[in-house]
């Protein structure tokens, strides 16, 4: 769950249309790099950890992507203002033991105990984004095939540019986000069944869909080198977990509405 509170946090981290970076290569591109980020322990946690995680992504053109916190996908649609294609992410398991792999620092709950584990997700779907000028937009549906079984759709906007005259460039971006889900969903993370009821001490809850979060995020990109080769990206971000999500007891008893994220990455990419 660590890694995928990483990765979600990381998904806003693509470079914006705006920047004024090279253009991309004809051939492929590899980027290597490890960083650490704070979130909850697992989505709608109230306790925190520290963690450092690895972050690899590949490219080919301006059409191929592909790495864990982007998903899988393809730039059916490209041109200067719009872009629109199939994807496919990974939503990692929830274990109800509370174990952190990558944690260094807090980590492990015993909140989830008799919850059950809810198993890896692959999500399938497809995506749109738009931008003008300083602004984009985008949405990005996906149905998962396995583990929680639901349907996600992710809405955001922003605005962003290059701040220069303090050493060296920084490109920023930032905007609101919101998450909806069915029923499927909120049930294998925030409902509680009568078994799981008498496993884990809370009160049955079933869950239905709905909006589950909105919020805002922001990031940093930094380049060390004329060529963009190394790179650092900052990250931050707030969410509120609302509807069945917030009202749920794993999250009023144990857990927080409020949910705040923060990293640094280095990476360095090949042509």
């Amino acid at each position: 769950m660590r890694a995928t509170l990483l990765f979600a946090a990381l998904s806003c981290a693509c470079l914006p249309a705006f920047a004024q970076a090279p253009e991309p290569a004809e051939g492929w591109q590899v980027t290597l790099g490890a960083g650490s980020l704070y979130a909850p322990t697992y989505e709608g946690d109230d306790d925190y950890a520290v963690s450092i995680l690895p972050n690899i992504q590949f490219k080919y053109g301006d059409r191929f992507f592909a790495s864990v916190q982007d998903g899988v996908g393809y730039n059916w649609i490209q041109s200067e203002s719009l872009s629109a294609g199939p994807i496919g992410r990974v939503k990692f398991s929830r274990n109800d033991d509370g174990d952190q792999a990558f944690a260094v620092s807090g980590g492990g709950t015993s909140d989830l105990v008799g919850l059950g584990d809810v198993d890896t997700s692959f999500e399938l779907g497809g995506f749109l984004r738009y931008r003008s000028g300083p602004w984009s937009a985008g949405a990005e549906l996906r149905q998962a095939v396995s583990g929680h079984e639901g349907l996600v759709l992710d809405l955001n906007a922003g605005a962003g540019g290059v701040i220069t005259g303090f050493g060296p460039p920084i490109i920023w971006s930032a905007g609101p986000r919101v998450k909806i889900v069915d029923e499927s969903y909120n049930a294998a993370y925030f409902g509680v069944a009568p078994a799981q009821s008498a496993g884990s001490g809370l009160p049955v809850y079933e869950a239905g869909g709905g909006a589950s979060s909105y919020g805002v995020g922001a990031l940093g990109i930094i380049p060390l080198d004329r060529d963009f080769k190394w790179s650092v990206v900052t990250f931050a971000g707030y969410d509120r977990l609302a509807g069945d999500t917030g009202d749920s007891p794993l999250v009023t008893l144990r857990g927080d509405a409020d949910q705040f994220s923060a990293g640094v990455f280095i990476s360095y990419t090949f042509d």
